[in-house]
């Protein structure tokens, strides 16, 4: 394995910028160990006992088998340059870089609190001049199953906030154990002899509120965790920004210490205005969505979404009765015609769900309306009311069976046999003289599925003249109804919402 001295050649070569870039990823890693972290604050905290009472697990070893004292002062020294602010020179970092990935405690310490990819760890320690120090840490059992519990809460925490947007820590634990049973052993994350014997935090055995919530912290830096234990989807982030700039003011205007009935007063006000406290407030008395294990792994990935039953009908309707139109466009764009289908259905899909768009409710009316301009892109050109109903019925039903934020992940579906749009609350008005014609066709087949149909909420009434014996003649005022997509009536070939709408 590679020594201090080794490490510090290494770095010696590189730029005093790169030197720079390293040297605050490795801290950023490195202070992101909260085992280190319990060890600096073993005799003035109370998180031990916290810890304790959560789990009911006895923390039955000496903090110093985590880390020990000279490794500490290390670790205290960077926390500290951190904190201050410290400015350094380039010798200075590659002094400490050496310090840290030369020893193996901190070094695996850095190494369990990396939160990207293995082989993006593997390359950054080819980065600092690590490689056989890696290596050797690879084959040791310990570390495996440390890495591998870090691992597991990331991918759990990250699926979750994915399928439901925002979940409590406590509500999180509970479906993290429903799931993996292999929580309640705790053999084999601790060594007999050598460096970082014992772990608080890479270990089931203290799996507990206080915890999770500084491991997810710091092993998913993408996602946003509260100070009331709420976990966040990262549309979040700006609203969540805003909350920890108003209880850092609201702390401020207290000129006192902070009670807990404080906290209380401050989350109770901000659950009417900020968007995950009204997204969990709308959601919090349904019950919530949990798939199989499998399932609800695969939503790790931000972009997988389960497709219906409902939308491969639609698909499978789309492909026997339009393929040629989408073959058209297709070869326009120079796409094949199922990537054209599927750009298709994704679009649809993005519409209708409320995932990722920060709390937002959904708007049917909106969805209506996007079906028809979706088609009419994809070449087809619905000629009559049975078509119009018939596209629409596949769409209304697929939007029925998207899963939702608002419904803890179940879709309308599961949750209602009717419908749910409320025809005494969702009204589809047309966007020009087209869709009013067809709407109105089908007014009454439209109603009967819980659409109310205005065909004059978005109409303009235009006055024009009309001169029936020549322009020296009587003239007769005309009044009559533009939609926004309609031709302008003043003849620039433009869109009335375009043109003469917006001088109105």
């Amino acid at each position: 394995m590679e020594t201090k001295v080794q490490i510090s050649k290494h770095m010696q070569q590189y730029r005093t910028n790169d030197v720079k870039m390293l040297y605050e990823l490795m801290s950023k890693i490195l202070l992101g160990n909260n085992d280190f972290r319990l060890a600096e604050l073993v005799d003035t905290d109370d998180v031990r006992s916290v810890i304790e009472n959560e789990t009911g697990e006895k923390i039955d070893f000496p903090i110093e088998s985590v880390i020990g004292k000279e490794k500490l002062a290390v670790w205290k020294k960077i926390d500290s340059i951190e904190y201050n602010g410290t400015k350094l020179k380039k010798a200075d970092r590659v002094e400490l870089i050496a310090d840290v990935m030369s020893d193996e405690t901190l070094f695996e310490g850095f190494c369990l609190a990396f939160y990207e990819s293995d082989e993006y760890l593997e390359n950054l320690c080819g980065n600092y001049g690590c490689t056989e120090q890696y290596y050797e840490l690879l084959k040791d059992p310990v570390y495996q199953k440390r890495k591998k519990h870090m691992r597991l809460i990331s991918e759990y925490v990250r699926a979750a906030v994915n399928l439901y947007g925002v979940i409590h820590i406590a509500e999180f634990l509970e479906i993290l154990k429903g799931y993996e049973k292999g929580l309640e052993d705790f053999h084999g994350y601790g060594r007999e002899t050598g460096t970082y014997q014992n772990t608080i935090m890479f270990q089931p055995r203290y799996l507990g509120i206080y915890s999770l919530q500084h491991l997810i912290g710091d092993a998913v830096p993408t996602l946003c965790t509260t100070m009331d234990g709420l976990l966040l989807h990262a549309c979040f982030i700006e609203d969540f920004l805003q909350e920890t700039e108003d209880i850092m003011k609201f702390f401020a205007s207290k000129n006192r210490e902070i009670m807990e009935m404080d906290l209380d007063e401050f989350f109770i006000a901000a659950s009417e205005e900020t968007s995950y406290r009204i997204l969990l407030l709308e959601a919090r008395d349904k019950q919530i969505y949990l798939p199989s294990k499998k399932e609800f792994l695969r939503y790790t990935d931000e972009n997988y979404y389960e497709v219906s039953a409902a939308e491969k009908r639609f698909r499978q309707y789309l492909e026997k009765k339009y393929l040629a139109n989408f073959g058209r466009v297709a070869k326009k764009v120079g796409i094949s015609t199922a990537e054209c289908i599927d750009d298709f259905m994704r679009a649809l899909h993005d519409q209708a769900t409320d995932v990722g768009k920060s709390g937002e409710e959904r708007d049917p009316h909106e969805f209506v309306q996007f079906v028809f301009t979706a088609i009419q892109g994809c070449d087809i050109h619905v000629e009559n009311m049975d078509e119009a109903n018939e596209i629409l019925g596949y769409a209304v039903r697929m939007m029925n069976s998207v899963r939702l934020w608002i419904n803890r992940g179940n879709s309308p579906e599961e949750l209602s046999h009717k419908m749910p749009m409320n025809p005494n609350q969702t009204t589809v008005v047309p966007v020009s003289s087209g869709a009013a014609r067809i709407l109105s066709e089908g007014r009454e087949e439209l109603e009967h599925m819980g659409l109310n149909i205005d065909l004059d909420a978005a109409a303009t009434d235009v006055s024009t003249f009309s001169f029936a014996d020549g322009i020296n003649g009587k003239s007769q005022k005309i009044v009559k109804k533009v939609y926004p997509n309609d031709p302008c009536p003043c003849g620039s070939g433009k869109k009335f919402k375009k043109c003469c709408a917006k001088r109105q």
